[in-house]
């Protein structure tokens, strides 16, 4: 906005006025500066590089020459999401950026790292590099979901450094029946850090004495199972599906199924896994509960029936 020397009254905006604020709330501002700069993407591209070149040269001078290369993570980029009114645009715009205009998103002298919706992978399927982060897997794609130990290896450490030494004997007891309450929060949190740290803290807060209790154990895993609920009838149906076949199932790439995918994924109800090629399944806390809903749709159909 400096270099390019737009006057603030072109684009609607008084002196004095918070120009981030505008750029966030106002859809009016945002496209009048969109058709102000419409015509000078190469010179604020320009502007841009110079920029990074010149942080970049600050960073070799005070650490060095020889420094190693700088990544930018360019984060945020993945809550991009369209309304009901503009879903089709919003997948359509961010989708022409990558697939066409790749080039102009490289940054010189920088590793560019962009976090990007999960949708993008299905609507640009091989079209552009993206790597999406899977679950830690605590099973095997197989009918009875055999135990990966690895991967509950991996979890258990995360829970034991939650605690010392310690403090998690005294707050699971001592080995035995009372140690596998650990056990119990791990088995359902879907291979998910965060999850897993909601499932202990919900546990520590209803733990008035040490060490905690069965009953806590399962009223934490009500109370964070409550976050999921209550699943619409088609939602329950779509999922019982992605658990049975561990696909995605997506039927195409329409703004309502993609947008409804990825809420899919960004809410934790599907997980996505990695182990040689990729697949998926559905939360732990929900299985039960989508296995029921199905069930009792079917159920009430049947009886409808003439």
């Amino acid at each position: 906005m400096v270099t390019t020397k737009v006057e603030l009254g072109e684009i609607g905006l008084q002196a004095g006025a918070d120009l981030k604020l505008n750029l966030e709330t106002s859809p009016t501002f945002r496209q009048l500066l969109r058709q102000k700069l419409a015509n000078r993407i190469g010179e604020i591209k320009r502007d841009v590089d110079r920029f990074f070149e010149d942080g970049v040269k600050a960073i070799q001078t005070k650490h060095g020459a020889k420094v190693p290369g700088v990544v930018f993570l360019f984060d945020q980029m993945e809550q991009i999401r369209g309304t009901l009114s503009n879903e089709q645009s919003v997948i359509d715009s961010v989708a022409r950026l990558f697939a066409q205009h790749l080039k102009r998103l490289e940054i010189p002298y920088l590793h560019m790292v962009y976090t990007v919706p999960p949708w993008l992978k299905f609507v640009l399927p091989n079209a552009v590099q993206i790597q999406m982060l899977p679950s830690i897997r605590q099973w095997n794609n197989d009918t009875k979901r055999s135990e990966y130990k690895p991967g509950w290896k991996a979890l258990r450490s995360l829970v034991h450094r939650r605690f010392s030494d310690g403090d998690f004997q005294k707050f699971f007891g001592a080995k035995g029946p009372q140690h596998d309450r650990a056990d119990e929060l791990i088995a359902v949190c879907g291979g998910h850090f965060r999850d897993l740290l909601i499932l202990l803290r919900e546990a520590v807060r209803r733990t008035p004495h040490l060490p905690v209790t069965e009953d806590a154990i399962v009223n934490a895993i009500t109370a964070v199972r409550g976050n999921y609920l209550p699943i619409a009838i088609d939602d329950a149906k779509w999922l019982n599906e992605i658990e049975h076949v561990r696909d995605t199932v997506l039927p195409n790439t329409s703004p309502a199924n993609v947008n409804r995918l990825t809420r899919f994924l960004d809410t934790h109800f599907v997980l996505y896994f990695t182990n040689g090629k990729e697949w998926y399944d559905i939360h732990p806390l929900i299985r039960d509960e989508v296995a029921e809903i199905v069930k009792r749709d079917a159920a009430r159909k049947a009886v409808a029936k003439p």
